[in-house]
């Protein structure tokens, strides 16, 4: 039994278990305010596998009214990932078009691991390109200048960041480019990790799949292979805890990742390379969550779980969600001030450095090298 054993935890477990018996706390909740809960979290297609299974319920049943609400969300999820499949594969297409490889990162790439695609609930579109020219060997640095002079050139207002660029709509779907996928604080593993993504270019970028969004319409873009999916949604899962918060999403993303191992891959290479680019402590904590909060099995784990920091990720991923959205500890004015956005960051350092204590140590550090990095892109 889970430490976090509360209603909505455990119908979560529930809904990710197939094989799963309904848990006590399903026969006294409101059905309704777990929705709204499920909302919040983005989990409503997740949640929505546990309340199908609820038919012999004898006591506290869905009512026809809540099983309706539910649909009604169930439905609009099933075409915003229509939406956004035909998006993604327009923009992968265009880059195509212009010179620049591309690989559409997380999102709905990770809905192909679900039991039913259309139940992950989407977000924006994060494509990561690289200009069709460059060659192993190639100065990186100027070939992200060139990906960020195309998109200004469609973009002239957009900001780039150390890792990505917003971009022009898809109609009403956010798209950012990445021309890294993600970054470590430390200098040392940043410099690792860069060259890890950069060795994993052509395959991630040569793996497409088709999405099928009905009777008629397909859709056709790269997404990462499953080995890359392990180190870059790790990493991905780290920075959101350590800058902003993390929410439920993210964390069933990985576990469905983790279902979906394939035969051949070496966990032990994973290991090792989780070690050598300095995300042993995510691993640790995320392992803890995968195995004891939702119930995955111990054999598809990818490293070994460690609870401290594990109940220490879990309790943040509660009070703060993703984003940091729900977090009452956020200070006033941090998500509009500058000074009061780093000084949010401190805090944060302060708070998680006994866990996680290479990046947090770097983070400032790394703060002030993404000022200079900024002025000169």
């Amino acid at each position: 039994m889970s430490v976090f054993a509360h209603p909505f935890l455990d119908f979560v477990r529930f809904s990710l278990q197939p094989n799963a018996e309904i848990p006590s706390s399903a026969f006294r909740v409101s059905w309704h305010e777990m929705l709204e809960t499920a909302k919040k979290q983005s989990i409503v297609g997740v949640c929505w596998q546990g309340v199908q299974r609820l038919g012999g319920m004898k006591e506290n049943k869905p009512t026809d009214d809540d099983v309706m609400e539910w649909m009604g969300e169930v439905r609009k999820l099933e075409k915003r990932n229509q939406t956004v499949n035909q998006k993604a594969a327009w923009v992968y297409g265009n880059f195509n078009k212009e010179g620049f490889n591309a690989c559409v990162l997380k999102g709905q790439g990770n809905a192909l691991l679900y039991p039913t695609s259309s139940l992950r609930t989407p977000g924006d579109i994060d494509i990561w390109v690289i200009p069709q020219a460059f060659k192993k060997g190639d100065d990186y640095e100027k070939c992200i200048r060139k990906t960020i002079s195309y998109c200004k050139e469609l973009k002239p207002n957009g900001r780039p960041v150390y890792h990505h660029i917003d971009f022009r709509k898809a109609g009403d779907v956010e798209v950012e480019v990445h021309y890294r996928p993600s970054w470590m604080n430390n200098p040392i593993n940043n410099r690792r990790i860069q060259r890890w993504f950069l060795e994993h270019t052509e395959a991630c970028m040569s793996n497409r799949k088709v999405f099928a969004n009905g009777a008629i319409l397909e859709s056709e873009f790269a997404i990462p292979t499953w080995d890359f999916n392990v180190i870059y949604q790790l990493s991905h899962i780290f920075k959101h805890l350590l800058y902003e918060g993390i929410g439920l999403r993210q964390l069933i993303d990985y576990y469905y990742l983790l279902s979906n191992r394939p035969e051949g891959a070496s966990a032990k290479d994973i290991q090792k390379t989780i070690k050598r680019l300095g995300l042993a402590p995510i691993a640790g904590a995320l392992m803890w969550i995968m195995e004891n909060v939702f119930g995955l099995d111990e054999q598809l784990l990818v490293y070994k779980p460690n609870r401290k920091t594990g109940v220490f990720m879990m309790n943040e991923v509660l009070e703060s969600g993703n984003f940091g959205r729900f977090d009452e500890r956020r200070m006033s004015g941090s998500y509009r001030s500058p000074i009061m956005k780093n000084l949010q960051r401190l805090v944060r350092d302060v708070r998680m450095v006994g866990y996680f204590p290479s990046e947090c140590v770097w983070e400032p550090w790394f703060r002030i090298y993404h000022y200079f990095w900024r002025r000169r892109h």
